[in-house]
């Protein structure tokens, strides 16, 4: 392997996280993860946000689902095309920055062929740097700002952004991507349909300060050509209800807005949807005690197998009946409801096309989580290089978790267990949720991953001490998928 090879497989990273890059770079890239732990660390970093949520950020009346949400969808396909040259050559990519990423982006095709981008083109300085702002699309289901950096950011170098409008309103922002620390695409929330003038804040943390961007608007070009409505449907999986209350279908972007709710019943852990753990809000006398957010991204379709970190079906499914269409899921974003102790939560599509008319939504499957029976802990050595033999055994009711050793892989305490079920059940059917406790504080685990049906690799973040504690909290088992038909015409 050398170094070369590294840097090509580099460039291909986005396309291939977005599954977007053609079958032969798939199995280039893929055959070069499997034997580069270094690129499959980088592959990692690819999903997480670049920009962290300034910490004098206001938030908006209309955040609702998505306060103190971090990650983001991925456009890190803005700026790649891969070109495939011959059967002994590697394939590479290159990037196009600067006024043409939003047109290269299959999510901004509708609003570039119907001229709805709100062109900028100013520059300031903010210190060291100067930020162009090249245009921003004001669409119903977000707010987009594309701009540039000069000279390009190094290192843990950041820049803030924040937004507010005329009327005093602040806007939350979501987050965004960028390339080699240079060309960036920002998402806030949609901005108010009355706003006349956008006030656009970049800051780095540090003096100077701040500089800003006075921009006029008028969201409702957009507006007028995008689609709002209130499904208002509701589906039982006793004992739990999962409801749709708004649907947006931006130009850019299209999100369905859901609720899920349970009984407050003690032996319920809390709710997962899909592949996440479960979420619960931790209700004390004077209120909630804790809550959680969440932003997960969808992976490409080659990264999902029949078993691992990955399962197939286990993610919401948009089709466009009018069309025969299939639309692609970018992320999930829930939160914790310290009202009802429920979730909310919102899908987020690629956008639908204009003349769809009915449109079918199947939900992700739910997992019910319950607390095991009797506490089960498990005290051990953290082995600090090479792996640990270990015998422990966690049971639920029928099924029983066996941790056979431990071991410390890519900065992370990975356990192995054996599982044993009974009856016709997958062993995925089961989603066990554990804890591991690092001084006084627990730790949810990172990822699980199945070999085979009776195999499973669960990994936890590093402990700071050796001696550790691990618990089995509760188990989840899996509950049907329900479907939704949306009149989008009514």
């Amino acid at each position: 392997m050398t170094k070369y090879e590294c840097e090509i497989i580099k460039d291909l990273l986005p396309l291939y996280a977005d599954g977007v890059a053609s079958e032969a770079s798939l199995e280039m890239v893929e055959r070069h993860l499997a034997e580069c732990a270094s690129c499959r660390k980088l592959l990692d970093e690819c999903t997480r946000p670049v920009f962290a949520k300034s910490p004098a950020a206001k938030t908006s009346p209309l955040s609702g689902l998505d306060k103190a949400w971090g990650r983001l969808r991925r456009v890190a396909a803005v700026f790649m095309a891969c070109i495939i040259i011959t059967a002994s050559t590697i394939a590479w990519a290159s990037y196009q920055a600067g006024r043409n990423m939003a047109l290269r982006d299959p999510s901004f095709q509708q609003a570039k062929q119907m001229d709805l981008f709100t062109e900028v083109n100013q520059s300031k300085k903010l210190g060291p740097y100067t930020i162009t702002v090249d245009k921003i699309l004001l669409d119903s289901a977000r707010t987009t700002v594309f701009y540039s950096i000069d000279p390009q950011l190094e290192g843990d170098s950041n820049i803030y952004i924040n937004m507010a409008d005329d009327k005093g309103v602040h806007y939350d922002p979501r987050g965004g991507r960028g390339i080699q620390g240079k060309y960036f695409v920002y998402d806030l929330e949609p901005v108010n349909l009355d706003a006349q003038k956008l006030t656009l804040s970049f800051s780095t943390g540090e003096m100077p300060g701040e500089t800003q961007f006075e921009i006029p608007v008028d969201p409702t070009l957009v507006a007028q050509n995008t689609r709002e409505f209130y499904p208002n449907l509701k589906k039982t999986i006793e004992p739990v209800e999962m409801a749709l209350d708004r649907a947006v279908l931006g130009l850019s972007e299209s999100i369905i807005f859901f609720r899920v709710r349970w009984p407050q019943d003690p032996s319920i852990a809390g709710v997962g949807i899909g592949l996440d753990s479960p979420m619960y809000t931790v209700m004390g006398p004077n209120g909630p005690t804790s809550m959680e957010s969440r932003g997960s991204s969808t992976p490409p379709a080659p990264m999902i197998k029949e078993y691992g970190a990955f399962l197939p079906g286990h993610w919401a499914d948009l089709i466009d009946e009018t069309n025969g269409k299939r639309i692609k899921l970018n992320e999930t974003r829930t939160q914790t409801d310290p009202v009802t102790g429920g979730i909310t939560g919102s899908f987020h599509f690629e956008p639908v096309d204009p003349s769809a008319r009915e449109l079918k939504l199947t939900s992700p499957p739910l997992y019910l989580y319950r607390f095991t029976e009797n506490e089960q802990t498990m005290e051990f050595n953290c082995p600090r290089q090479g792996e640990q033999a270990l015998s422990g055994v966690f049971n639920y009711g029928v099924i029983t978790y066996s941790l056979e050793k431990a071991v410390i892989e890519d900065n992370q305490l990975v356990c192995y267990f054996s599982f044993k079920g009974i009856g016709d059940k997958p062993p995925y059917y089961y989603r066990p949720e554990f804890h591991i406790k690092d001084q006084e504080f627990w730790h949810k685990h990172i990822r699980m991953e199945w070999f085979d049906d009776n195999h499973v690799k669960i990994s936890f973040p590093m402990p700071e001490n050796d001696r550790v504690t691990l618990q089995l909290r509760s188990v989840g088992e899996r509950m049907p998928k329900v479907d939704f038909e949306l009149d989008v015409a009514r």
